[in-house]
């Protein structure tokens, strides 16, 4: 079976590309084009091709590809790559939305307005929907659910735990916290609004014991996040590494004690379901797509996204607990591969690009 998929960027940390077209490499031959230069390097056995930013080239890009080549099912992984391949597919190739799939990585309420237009108008035109689990299905609006509800699903994020395991196995030996942390803290994600870094960091003021932050991400709230972290007492040691590559950031829950996400809004996130399994204790703020990952009661805390009392409770709860937390770190695994493991993913898409393969 031959897949084009279409994505906006492909980095350390893209999901269409990590989770999905490296984890159906053997499985399909697959084409990964992307509106943006490519970050990194596309593996043996996936072709790529990339665009420089501009719409018009991605256009002319894609144009070349689908009348050169066939596909028996496109994957489509955001609106603004839909909205291009509708265009370069027009007039005689529009057919190829018979077997077009749109993938709704985020929940509805924290996409931009301008997003939500694209992605309603790609959504109209594809024959399958999926939605990154059931809470960023429940999150679309009555009104869309209206247009689309019969060809939409949810299916669940996976990650891949093998990749964990191999690296875990290697220990290179590389330290990225101090053996004087008495918390190792991770916070992974865009430095943004959405994420909300900044109650996290308003939170630790209120921390006496020593602790070790990472925050890993790059974003619009970068300076001044930093410049804030600069007024927070002494004994919290933060650093801020910006973008880094998949399995460097696994080196760090692997390490890490605690991994911290307030945010605001998510799809199913990929970075919670990786610290899980790497044995970090979480605090995640009470959103529905955290309440649906639901970790071990013994192994996360939940806190209102707003209540700083809460994250000063939940962070000092792990301090006065740390050798029970860090003796216990393999409780989420069995949770982790049953509920999210990537071949549970990957196996539901399959049945979806084998449905639409079969559509004349």
């Amino acid at each position: 079976m031959k897949l084009l998929r279409l994505a906006t960027t492909l980095n350390p940390t893209s999901a269409p590309y990590n989770q999905f077209s490296l984890g159906l490499k053997s499985s399909l031959q697959q084409t990964y084009c992307s509106l943006m230069k490519h970050d990194i390097s596309v593996e043996d056995g996936i072709k790529g091709f990339n665009g420089n930013g501009s719409i018009l080239n991605m256009i002319k890009l894609v144009r070349g590809l689908i009348q050169k080549n066939h596909y028996d099912v496109v994957h489509i992984h955001s609106g603004v790559t839909g909205i291009i391949f509708f265009i370069a597919a027009f007039p005689f190739k529009l057919s190829m939305f018979k077997k077009a799939v749109f993938t709704l990585h985020n929940s509805w309420n924290i996409i931009k307005p301008r997003n939500q237009i694209l992605n309603f108008v790609v959504m109209i035109f594809v024959a399958k929907i999926c939605t990154c689990g059931k809470s960023s299905k429940e999150s679309l609006p009555k009104i869309i659910n209206f247009f689309i509800a019969k060809k939409t699903i949810s299916v669940v994020n996976g990650f891949d735990h093998k990749r964990i395991d191999n690296i875990e196995d290697k220990k290179n030996g590389i330290k990225h916290y101090s053996d004087n942390s008495s918390i190792k803290i991770l916070c992974v994600g865009a430095l943004n609004n959405t994420k909300n870094q900044i109650a996290l960091l308003d939170a630790l003021k209120e921390i006496k014991v020593q602790c070790e932050l990472i925050f890993l991400g790059d974003g619009k709230n970068k300076e001044s996040l930093i410049n804030f972290s600069k007024d927070i007492n002494k004994n919290i040691d933060i650093t801020f590494k910006g973008r880094i590559s998949r399995n460097l950031a696994i080196e760090h829950m692997i390490e890490a004690d605690v991994s911290i996400s307030l945010s605001k809004g998510e799809g199913l996130p990929i970075a919670v379901l990786e610290s899980m399994y790497s044995g970090c204790f979480l605090i995640l703020s009470d959103i529905p797509p955290h309440k649906e990952i639901s970790p071990p009661s013994n192994r996360c805390i939940f806190v209102k996204k707003l209540k700083k009392s809460e994250v000063v409770s939940s962070i000092n709860f792990v301090a006065d607990n740390i050798q029970s937390i860090r003796s216990e770190r393999s409780v989420s695994r069995d949770h982790s591969i049953v509920n999210f493991g990537l071949e549970k993913m990957l196996g539901e898409y399959m049945e979806v690009y084998k449905f639409l393969n079969k559509r004349n």
